[in-house]
């Protein structure tokens, strides 16, 4: 039997599968982020390289047992950091056939039989990739709104403290974004707020996601400060999709747009709605995929592919089976 391994690391988790090239799911484990850009390369190393030898010493397999190892990891954007990541890969996997990716890749791969088509992410942040049939690829640099990316949660979240503070102000339409944002902070009003933010920031990533959420759950409830942020932001990702697209030449045929991140999984209908508007403006063949697998499952599929497996019918009955389906 010949191993695959894949690998989805993250800045807060990173997810690793054993399977064999028939799609059985043989061993899974979850560490800590390994982002070499928000930690630190010796840290990026030491992640992958323990998930790697426990993977090894809990199946009872040796290098000689692997035929590939394929890794979909954030913070793989610039040429730089392909160089640091495929060093200390090639550290730890020594001949072991490797390829280092963009975790947006494998989230496309996880929602699509091949590797043709788009994908938008987002979650905190946010990126889109497309592929189209000749495999010529396109990716963004998605290194936040200065180097041109916008729309993901934690945007959404500036947007609605900035809309929540003039409304305070009345340099803006009123919203209950102003009444429900100090409840975050265990707060009466967004005076009391200010604190959090000036003159050094002390708000974590969960404050922030709670903000994002609480602007979903206003939409819903018709704030129309709340649907303008969901709309609009949702527009800006739906032109850096298009933007892969035409940078690969995709045509005005059918072609598969996967959406993954937590944006678009628990966000309101607005968002969504806006983006699916914006990208027919383009492409009015274009369609909606949701991903299948999980992930870390997409860097599988990526290694079959580099095999010159086919993804057939029995290896999706296997996946199904394994239950590492979403």
């Amino acid at each position: 039997m010949k191993y695959i391994i894949a690998f989805d690391g993250g800045g807060t988790k990173t997810h690793l599968a054993v399977l064999d090239d028939l799609g059985h799911l043989l061993y899974e484990k979850i560490g800590s982020g390994c982002n070499h850009a928000s930690t630190d390369g010796h840290l990026f190393q030491t992640v992958i390289e323990n998930l790697f030898l426990e993977a090894k010493d809990n199946l009872q397999i040796t290098d000689q047992d692997i035929s590939y190892v394929f890794l979909g990891l954030s913070g793989a954007d610039l040429e730089s950091d392909f160089i640091k990541l495929n060093k200390a890969c090639k550290e730890i996997f020594h001949d072991i056939p490797f390829k280092v990716v963009n975790d947006a890749w494998i989230v496309m791969r996880s929602g699509l039989k091949s590797a043709y088509g788009a994908v938008a992410i987002s979650g905190t942040g946010t990126n889109s990739a497309a592929m189209n049939k000749s495999g010529k690829k396109a990716i963004l640099r998605s290194l936040g709104f200065t180097l041109g990316i916008y729309g993901g949660g934690l945007d959404i979240a500036r947007e609605a403290l900035h809309y929540a503070f003039r409304a305070d102000e009345m340099t803006h339409e009123d919203t209950l974004l102003r009444i429900e944002i100090p409840k975050i902070f265990k707060v009466k009003e967004m005076s009391e707020v200010i604190d959090f933010f000036y003159p050094i920031p002390k708000v974590t990533k969960k404050e922030y996601g709670e903000i994002t959420a609480l602007v979903n759950d206003l939409a819903v409830k018709n704030d129309q400060v709340s649907i303008e942020i969901l709309t609009r932001l949702a527009s800006f990702v739906g032109e850096q999709t298009i933007g892969v697209m035409k940078q690969v030449e995709i045509k005005q045929e059918d072609v598969p747009v996967v959406i993954g991140g937590k944006v678009f999984s628990g966000i309101a209908k607005y968002y969504l709605e806006s983006f699916e508007k914006t990208l027919k403006k383009e492409y009015p063949n274009a369609y909606i995929v949701k991903p299948k697998y999980q992930p870390v499952i997409g860097a599988y599929l990526f290694a079959l592919d580099e095999l010159g497996i086919e993804q057939d019918d029995y290896i999706i009955k296997n996946l199904d089976e394994s239950c590492v389906s979403l």
